[in-house]
């Protein structure tokens, strides 16, 4: 008698995508408004849960759980769905209301702690079953040694599978010496000469070659280390700052991993100039307590009054971005510290002046000094500032007090 062979039924992954994709497609050409239809995100959402529900379901088959009348619903969490795919978890929430007024997905549940249950379109999944037959053990194992006694020689080697043997079995990146461990091998073979490769004795051997390839070793390591701990310098900078900037302004936005990498290129290249203008560490981070200020500049003015906005992150800091991005708070930044130098060298000279005034009365701390004491010291204090111009404006106050 012929033994009936069970059929199991498995969905095959290539097939759903290609169904989902057509009804997508015959979804936008039925949509004539250009706001009803669905872009590659949307798709790219729709054949994730495609994927994961035909996991679940495959899983269900085999465990044989058989399925005769309804599909049962994709059982999942906002959340994965969103690490899966690189985004929010309010992406994923909009992409599902988008699937949802196109009939990809027919209903959702939501069970609060255990996740959300989404019953899909049965056009995508009824039509895409495949049958396997399942065939005894016995007879596969049968069937697969007589194949391979009858055509083993005419098959390939596998080239994966060598190239891992021959890296396995390889010398490459292994000492092999036939001395013991812990002593050093020597650094010349007794028959050949290092450099010209010819039967000499040791000591014919030039040691001015040996000491400048040496020597050329050790500038190029020294060359590497230091250029890889600059550009790790240069780079934790941008970081830093995007660190900084993004609590003081974008403190209610949410940005994925590939969206920070895009706004860190774009802070890269507008803020930092790709790093083309060389300086030290320390006029660096002077740069970086510059940048630090003008974000301050731009917070304090944003809370000053709630009307007032800035452009997206990914805006803000585009280097094309030259009507209202981060670029342009340079010259604000320049403006507001030479109104704080004036109102700085004015303070100073009316208290220089306040000084003169008390000691012609014979007031004041300094009234017990000389005239020439005096002056070297407010000299002395005026010229730690480091400004010329509070050095000029002290020098014509101290001769309009000298006239009067």
């Amino acid at each position: 008698m012929k033994n009936k062979s069970a059929s199991r039924l498995q969905y095959d992954f290539g097939k759903l995508f290609t169904a989902a994709k057509t009804f997508i497609d015959t979804h936008n050409k039925k949509s004539t408004n250009l706001k009803d239809r669905l872009n590659a995100n949307h798709r790219a959402t729709a054949e994730l849960i495609v994927r994961l529900y035909a996991k679940q379901l495959n899983k269900l088959i085999s465990s044989g759980n058989p399925m005769h009348h309804e599909f049962p619903g994709f059982k999942t969490f906002n959340p994965s769905l969103a690490s899966c795919k690189g985004c929010t978890t309010r992406t994923i929430m909009n992409h599902k209301e988008r699937l949802k007024s196109a009939g990809f997905i027919i209903k959702e549940t939501h069970h609060g702690k255990t996740g959300i249950e989404l019953w899909i379109n049965p056009l995508i999944f009824t039509p895409k079953k495949l049958p396997t037959p399942t065939v005894c053990k016995e007879t596969k194992i049968s069937q697969i040694t007589s194949f391979f006694t009858k055509r083993v020689k005419n098959f390939h080697p596998l080239v994966h599978v060598q190239q891992e043997q021959n890296n396995n079995n390889s010398s490459v990146d292994i000492l092999i010496t036939s001395e013991k461990q812990g002593v050093r091998p020597k650094a010349h073979k007794q028959k050949y000469n290092c450099v010209t490769r010819t039967a000499h004795e040791q000591h014919m051997n030039t040691r001015e070659s040996r000491t400048s390839d040496s020597d050329k070793q050790t500038r190029r390591l020294k060359n590497s280390s230091t250029g890889e701990s600059e550009s790790a310098f240069l780079l934790n900078l941008v970081q830093d700052f995007w660190l900084y900037t993004q609590p003081k302004l974008f403190e209610s936005a949410i940005f994925s991993k590939p969206e920070e990498t895009e706004i860190l290129n774009f802070i890269w290249s507008s803020v930092y100039r790709k790093f083309k203008i060389k300086g030290s560490t320390n006029e660096w981070k002077s740069y970086q307590e510059t940048l630090y200020a003008r974000v301050d500049m731009v917070k304090r003015w944003l809370v000053r009054n709630p009307c007032r906005w800035i452009p997206p992150a990914h805006l803000y800091f585009h280097p094309e971005n030259k009507r209202n991005s981060f670029i342009k708070t340079y010259r604000w930044f320049i403006k507001q510290q030479a109104l704080k130098r004036q109102i700085r060298n004015r303070i100073l000279i009316q208290k220089a002046e306040q000084e003169w005034k008390d000691y012609n009365q014979g007031e004041g701390k300094n009234r017990h000094k000389t005239r020439l004491q005096l002056f070297r010291l407010q000299q002395q204090h005026l010229d730690s500032y480091g400004d010329p111009m509070l050095i000029r404006a002290y020098e014509k106050s101290l001769q309009k007090i000298v006239n009067t």
